[in-house]
């Protein structure tokens, strides 16, 4: 099966739900940092516990956290920085594949990148690819650096 392309429009109109999926998965993470399990050995040298690793309430974070990515990757996109807020959509622009850009703070997916530069080379989308049909705009011919 072929992945989902996005284009602006709809990769702008999947922010919504989005945000209240990364703001999830960052709250819970947060929780995460703040409850560390402490570990505890019947015989230290072996590193056998005494009880379960983590608490009941950890491991139903970490499962809510499991839940909410793979509600992302359902959604078609991809996380690359759980922390950062970091959100890719698969779509095609002028010929070429390339991932739109979102980070959470950003008001609007307004930034694109190749498949292999990632963040660091985020360009801003074009004008004419943010319309209706935008994300599959332009010719391979084109070059819009």
């Amino acid at each position: 099966m072929e992945a989902k392309r996005f284009t602006v429009v709809e990769a702008n109109d999947a922010l919504p739900a989005l945000r209240a999926i990364v703001g999830t998965i960052q709250d819970r993470l947060t929780w995460l940092g703040a409850h560390k399990p402490e570990f505890r050995y019947v015989v230290q040298e072996m590193k056998i516990p005494i009880e379960s690793p983590v608490s009941p309430d950890y491991f139903e974070r970490l499962i809510e956290i499991k839940a909410a990515l793979g509600e992302v990757d359902s959604m078609g996109c991809q996380i690359k920085d759980v922390r950062a807020g970091l959100v890719d959509f698969p779509s095609r622009l002028y010929g070429k594949d390339v991932l739109l850009c979102w980070k959470v703070g950003e008001n609007s997916v307004a930034y694109y990148h190749d498949l292999e530069s990632g963040y660091s080379g985020r360009r801003p989308i074009p004008d004419e690819a943010r319309g209706p049909g935008g994300g599959t705009v332009g010719s391979p011919e084109k070059n819009h650096s």
